[in-house]
């Protein structure tokens, strides 16, 4: 999505988030990210920069499920611009939600 997106930056991005839950590759295709906007009803469109929400269980087949809550950085375009969180409000919002999904 950006011009630096490449194979060695993403090599690098990995040992930002070392935690074996979490899985690492490279997609120049943005096949993910065309996957995880079909699952919000927009397949022309490419979600990056989203943070997705599933419920304990959610079944994943070819496409993943539809998301229980997702939120995005991206202002404009084709996402729902009330679910738009950035800066301190991404984290508090991220924070509650996590609480919410979690208690």
């Amino acid at each position: 999505m950006m011009k630096g997106d490449t194979h060695e930056a993403a090599r690098k991005a990995v040992a930002k988030l070392n935690d074996r839950r979490a899985r690492h590759f490279y997609d120049p295709q943005k096949m993910a990210g065309r996957a995880f906007a079909g699952s919000l009803g927009r397949e022309d469109s490419v979600a990056w920069d989203f943070y997705l929400f599933y419920p304990p269980r959610s079944e994943w087949a070819e496409l993943p499920p539809r998301a229980d809550v997702y939120m995005h950085q991206l202002p404009g375009g084709w996402p729902d611009q009330s679910r738009l969180f950035e800066k301190d409000r991404l984290v508090k919002k991220l924070t509650e939600t996590m609480e919410l999904l979690f208690s």
